[in-house]
């Protein structure tokens, strides 16, 4: 299966560089190489090949995103592997009041031991996706509201699909607080198979962002992104949160009006991870994993 999701990820790559007729119906492509750097010894590379859309016709997008992964974790060997989707966006007109769109999703992802091929394992997941979404002003404000039906199966290693099968109920809110702060809200309702129990099991979670951009001079841009990020399983009664405080140093420059680059670095001034698993060995209360993040990319429209 790697074979075929790179010779994918090649042909996306070289039709979409090399067709000069493209252009008129590419929505957007963006190619990066993102390193991550972990103080607990952990470092991620990732090469996106190619993320972006294509417009099939007025009402039908393909959507695309094919990333190239090369983990090293302290003490470990090295694992490569992919982490892909494919899909159709669907506009579906009007429903109450929302503008509507079908999402038909297909995700792949894998990993192996670089330098053997060995402890390899793949993910596969089937997603329906119908995403409600319209303007509202809260407090003199603009915002984007969205609200976001998710149904799936899946599998690992080719086993049932009930495995990775579940649904969500999914709210979304964003918007510029100021002409510096923007907002990112996000309350999600999960139900997904338990193989361990066979049954179902809800969590509830949210993920909020609150970002700081200043412009600089030529292209320049400095930036801080507050996150946090909460989990909760009332089955387990267990709790997971994340949060952080990421200043950044961000290029951008616009060649003409079909591509542009970026690049970028940030590191974690504040960080912290935490789970709740009842005296458990899993509980975690750790403040020093702070993440160096560093990339660079182009994108087409």
């Amino acid at each position: 299966m790697s074979n075929t999701i790179k010779k994918a990820a090649l042909a996306v790559a070289v039709s979409i560089a090399s067709s000069s007729a493209f252009s008129a119906e590419l929505g957007s492509l963006t190619s990066e190489v993102k390193v991550n750097d972990y103080e607990n010894g952990l470092t991620k590379t990732e090469v996106t090949i190619g993320k972006g859309s294509y417009k099939l016709s007025d009402n039908y997008s393909f959507l695309f995103d094919v990333d190239k992964d090369f983990v090293k974790n302290e003490g470990e060997a090295r694992k490569e592997g992919w982490d892909t989707q494919f899909g159709i966006a669907q506009k579906a007109g009007e429903f109450a009041g929302f503008d509507t769109t079908l999402y038909y999703l297909f995700r792949y992802d894998a990993s192996w031991v670089a330098s053997d091929e060995s402890n390899s394992s793949d993910t596969k997941q089937y997603i329906f996706a119908p995403y409600f979404s319209k303007d509202v002003t809260l407090g003199g404000k603009e915002f984007s509201f969205g609200i976001e039906l998710w149904a799936q199966v899946g599998n690992d290693n080719d086993d049932s699909l009930q495995n990775k099968s579940g649904a969500e109920t999914n709210f979304y809110l964003s918007g510029d607080l100021s002409e510096h702060w923007s907002l990112d809200l996000a309350w999600y309702n999960f139900n997904y198979y338990d193989t361990a129990e066979e049954e179902y099991d809800y969590q509830i979670g949210t993920e909020n962002y609150l970002t700081y951009s200043l412009p600089l001079a030529a292209g320049f841009s400095f930036n801080i992104e507050n996150y946090v990020e909460a989990y909760f399983t009332p089955d387990s009664d267990s709790t997971i949160a994340l949060a952080h405080i990421q200043p950044e140093f961000e290029f951008k420059k616009e060649v003409n009006e079909h591509f542009s680059w970026h690049a970028g670095v940030s590191y974690e001034a504040f960080n912290w991870e935490y789970k709740d698993s009842k005296g458990t060995a899993n509980d975690k209360d750790i403040f020093d994993n702070n993440e160096f993040q560093a990339y660079l990319g182009f994108t087409i429209k």
